[in-house]
């Protein structure tokens, strides 16, 4: 196979533009509800970004364009106490002309990970489209694990019904983030626990409470608020990008209101505030090994994205 390797740079963008447009449109044909607008110009942004990055190579047969994964990092205690990288979706794309893309992925991730270990890099993570099977079987088999997922849905074709006449929801001013703290506090708790083992930074958790672009909606009874669920403009991603969407950043409910349909009427309250706003796409992000999070956002929202992760043992030398 006469592929050749060489460092990913600027001369390399608008041929990785149009393989990243490829991927896109082949997700959209399985994932209906992607907004239909030209990213061009955000993959452009980040590709621009990553070409200035350690980590990143692109194939070449016979001159030609037909892979690149490029991570950017590294970043001290990514994923546990080591340097770690990410290559965020659009960070990596493979040609569907090339005879085994699953091949040239695994190829290109052997010529990176070699100097992952030179330089201490043991942990890495990237983004990858949801149905690209062939792709994600490459990655799975070099030692990933799927980790968490953005999900999306067209809020024209998102219709749920409102039952619980007993429960309140509104929407809290900025000056009121600090009310739903204790349901923070449990949703820290929730995510340390078995299965997901998720710490939390608590400078950040701090910072949450002080975000200018989020929006924290809630569910009371009897004035006492019982569970949230907030939103930012912008997600992971550069389809959170897309002027008319909103993204769900958080969400948690008092164990002892579930089952009730309580997260389910609060949703439907946000999704009719948004219509009325004039947004057309609502997205969320989850840990997919979070079991509460995976099983709720999966019946109303479709994965465009799965993120990888994979541990190097740091024993290893070379």
């Amino acid at each position: 196979m006469n592929i050749t390797f060489e460092k990913f740079a600027e001369k390399h963008i608008d041929k990785a533009v149009k393989l990243a447009l490829a991927e896109l449109e082949a997700e959209k044909r399985h994932c209906k509800d992607l907004p239909t607008e030209d990213f061009s110009k955000h993959l452009r942004k980040i590709l621009h970004w990553l070409s200035n990055q350690p980590f990143g190579k692109a194939a070449l047969k016979d001159d030609k364009l037909v892979g690149y994964l490029v991570f950017a990092g590294p970043w001290n205690g990514f994923f546990g106490d080591v340097k770690g990288v990410f290559s965020p979706l659009g960070g990596s794309a493979f040609s569907y002309d090339f005879k085994d893309r699953s091949k040239l992925a695994s190829m290109l991730f052997e010529n990176i990970s070699e100097e992952f270990v030179k330089q201490n890099v043991f942990s890495c993570a990237l983004s990858r489209y949801a149905h690209d099977e062939e792709i994600a079987k490459s990655f799975i088999l070099n030692g990933f694990g799927i980790r968490c997922s953005d999900a999306i849905r067209e809020l024209s074709n998102l219709a749920l019904s409102s039952s619980l006449c007993s429960i309140d929801f509104v929407e809290l001013s900025s000056n009121e983030f600090q009310k739903i703290r204790e349901l923070r506090n449990g949703l820290v708790k929730h995510l340390a626990k078995s299965p997901i083992f998720y710490p939390t930074d608590m400078k950040k958790y701090e910072e949450w409470f002080q975000k200018d672009d989020m929006r924290v909606f809630v569910a009371q009874a009897e004035e006492k608020i019982i569970g949230f669920i907030s939103l930012e403009t912008d997600g992971e991603n550069f389809i959170t990008k897309h002027g008319k969407m909103q993204n769900i950043c958080g969400a948690y409910f008092n164990e002892k209101y579930r089952g009730k349909g309580i997260a389910q009427n609060l949703l439907s309250f946000i999704v009719n505030t948004l219509k009325t706003e004039g947004i057309t796409h609502l997205g969320v992000d989850y840990e997919t090994l979070n079991p509460t999070a995976l099983n709720f956002w999966s019946k109303y929202f479709s994965p465009y994205t799965y993120s990888f992760a994979r541990r190097i043992d740091e024993r290893v030398k070379l």
